[in-house]
């Protein structure tokens, strides 16, 4: 088998980088470079899997950049030492990587992109350096995979691409375990109020202080599942409104979780920041998700992924930058009865193993395959 080097800045790995690793693994030995910039080393080793120990933590984008250089001379020497001939660069970052070990290391290594978001910055000109860079990347890589079927219109047409977006794998739909927090959640819904929930990073800053003070007016509760760089905001910010009773966090979950979650929760807040463009063109995991288990999704109304979705009486489509029209919303929605109506699908469910053909034929296609 050839081997592939997986590289992603983030620790642990994203679940979409996580969920190629384990699609790749049928076709290559896979190596995982990864950046654990949390303020706790506390890795745990694994096989095959090489991690940078750093402590400039999450968010902080100014830090992680003048540090980049340490983390591709760590991808570096990942690469020479275990003679890598394939790199899956998750994220813009983890391609700049890949095209410097190319350039400096191996000509013919072969790069896989994984266009997971779009570059984005709010200063104009980081942007266009940013854009420029990833252009200049392209010309050095062989397959690029978007995230997003909107992705692709952005882009260059004569670069070799894929779709494969986030779809769920079947395991989440097959597997039911009650987390070990099942008993706090039971003992929560008592008060018969809908469930609110956000799932996955925690993020956004200014549109969780809008949600917060949505909440605020609304006789519903909020469930906060993960973590990220704005937990600590939230927490506090929950402090300070006094809404501890209506706010309930319970950290990281499993994959394996998702299920008891999307179960407990009547509405799944997934309208993000639209003055950051990649939040337009995005499609996350929660449309997927939300589909597939049958729960009113939240989305943000100037997004594709809302193009055509105001017919389902199921989906809620609100402007998350203004806090009144959010609250009504909501409030319509609960005096409707929205999330107990029958659920109809907007799109059929799509698993990620039955895509995986189509991802191993991009590759193949490509001459990323040959002699595995």
């Amino acid at each position: 088998m050839k081997k592939l080097l997986l590289i992603d800045t983030t620790w642990p790995i994203n679940s979409r980088s996580d969920r190629f690793r384990l699609s790749l693994m049928k076709k290559y030995a896979v190596i995982v470079s990864a950046w654990n910039r949390g303020a706790n080393n506390n890795t745990i080793c694994k096989e095959n899997f090489y991690v940078l120990e750093d402590d400039i933590k999450y968010g902080n984008r100014f830090r992680k950049l003048i540090s980049l250089p340490k983390f591709i001379l760590h991808c570096l020497r990942v690469a020479k030492k275990e003679n890598i001939e394939v790199i899956f660069a998750s994220h813009w970052d983890s391609l700049i990587c890949a095209c410097l070990i190319k350039l400096l290391y191996k000509k013919n290594i072969k790069i896989i992109y994984d266009c997971l978001d779009l570059p984005t910055s709010h200063n104009k000109l980081i942007l266009k350096v940013l854009n420029f860079i990833e252009t200049f990347c392209l010309r050095y890589t062989s397959l690029t995979i978007f995230a997003s079927r909107f992705y692709v219109s952005l882009y260059n047409s004569k670069i070799n691409s894929v779709v494969f977006e986030n779809y769920p794998s079947k395991s989440i739909s097959n597997s039911y375990i009650k987390p070990e927090w099942r008993d706090l959640i039971e003992n929560i819904k008592k008060d018969k109020r809908k469930i609110i929930s956000w799932i996955g990073v925690v993020r956004y800053p200014n549109i969780l202080s809008n949600l917060l003070a949505a909440i605020e007016k609304l006789d519903v509760n909020l469930f906060v599942f993960g973590d990220g760089p704005s937990l600590d905001y939230l927490k506090e910010l929950t402090k300070n409104k006094k809404l501890c009773n209506k706010v309930h966090f319970f950290g990281r979950y499993q994959q394996q979780d998702l299920a008891y979650i999307y179960e407990q929760t009547d509405y799944v807040w997934a309208a993000y920041p639209t003055l950051d463009y990649n939040s337009i063109y995005a499609i996350s995991n929660k449309y997927f998700e939300s589909n597939l288990f049958k729960t009113v999704p939240i989305f943000s109304k100037k997004t594709k992924m809302a193009e055509n979705l105001e017919t389902f009486n199921n989906v809620l489509i609100v402007d998350e930058y203004n806090i009144e029209a959010v609250t009504n919303n909501i409030r319509d929605a609960l005096d409707a009865g929205v999330s107990d109506c029958k659920f109809k699908k907007y799109e059929p469910d799509l698993f990620w193993e039955e895509q995986e053909t189509k991802l191993f034929e991009a590759l193949s296609s490509h001459g990323l395959l040959h002699n595995c």
